[in-house]
């Protein structure tokens, strides 16, 4: 069993907190459950909070295992007493939510590691731990979840972390999980776009818009465009600020077009540059080895075209079996 520690330093939610938490029973009237936020304590929401609506059945509103989102009603902290609503919660304050708890989850995970490898054996070692951290932060800048933007920040100013009265070994172990976690990833930027002439010369048109589109690549954001199929092109870029790849290729897409418009050309963007997901990145590398696979057995084709021409009697000396 690994070490287990609440994301806060409350141990108990505010009245009217939105938490996230794990139905652990349904009974008759009420439904028990557990605070993931808050090292899975109990709370109860009863049977009319869970919906506006009349309950036709409990187990097609909430599931044993399944998470979801509560209005904090009431707190007890001497008896431990929580009671929540699900009805109460809105899709918005849900989605706020999520987003607070993936971030104190990823700190934790964080925090989890680093006790780990320090070889912490108790969960008080990994509360202080917290306190001295993640909770530091929190408190500096009086919000739930502020160590995330701290620890974010951290990978590019570690000094930050001076600020905690951490040793040196703590600080460089957790130092090296928030790289390892936080560090900004590549992402890759995407536009379709049709580019077309058929004016004199109009091949020579396109290749000159395009390079114009490419003369705008630096070493930040490298620009590709590949051929899907004429006059398809996808225009990409691969950066760490997505928002910065976005804006450059809608300026790459303005200087094509208006290259190829001033030489009586066609241009139209299919679809507006975009970050792409594994899925898209996926399809677009199958789709350019299938027209490599085209061209070569279109050059193969015609290589046979022309030796066939040449040597005229190897056809005429076909057997029936062989023609179709």
């Amino acid at each position: 069993m690994g070490l287990h520690c609440r994301f806060y330093e409350d141990r108990f939610p505010e009245q009217n907190d939105i938490v996230k938490v794990c139905v652990h029973s349904v009974g008759e009237v009420v439904v028990d459950v557990q605070l993931l936020e808050y090292d899975n304590i109990e709370g109860m929401i009863l049977l009319s909070e869970l919906t506006r609506r009349r309950i036709r059945s409990v187990n097609k509103l909430v599931r044993v295992g399944r998470p979801e989102y509560a209005l904090v009603m009431r707190v007890d902290q001497e008896k431990g007493y929580i009671d929540l609503s699900k009805r109460r919660v809105l899709k918005e304050d849900a989605d706020t939510c999520e987003e607070k708890y993936s971030r104190a989850k990823t700190v934790n995970s964080i925090l989890c590691h680093v006790a780990s490898v320090l070889g912490y054996d108790t969960d008080q070692q990994l509360e202080n731990l917290y306190s001295r951290t993640a909770w530091y932060f929190d408190r500096k800048y009086k919000k739930q979840g502020a160590s995330y933007d701290a620890f974010r920040c951290s990978v590019g100013n570690p000094d930050l972390l001076d600020e905690c009265g951490i040793d040196t070994n703590t600080k460089d172990t957790l130092l090296t999980n928030i790289k390892q976690k936080l560090s900004p990833k590549l992402v890759k930027v995407r536009a379709d776009i049709e580019v077309a002439c058929v004016q004199y010369e109009g091949v020579d048109a396109v290749k000159r818009a395009l390079k114009k589109g490419l003369a705008l690549t630096t070493d930040a954001l490298p620009i590709k465009i590949n051929l899907i199929a004429p006059p398809l092109f996808v225009v990409s870029t691969t950066t760490l600020d997505w928002q910065a790849g976005i804006s450059r290729l809608n300026t790459v897409l303005e200087t094509v077009k208006s290259s190829i418009l001033e030489e009586g050309g066609l241009y139209h963007t299919r679809r507006d540059p975009h970050v792409i997901n594994d899925t898209d990145e996926l399809y677009l590398t199958r789709r350019l080895q299938e027209m490599e696979m085209e061209n070569k057995d279109n050059s193969d084709d015609e290589n046979s075209d022309d030796n066939s021409n040449d040597t005229g009697d190897d056809i005429d000396s076909c057997s029936d079996d062989d023609k179709y």
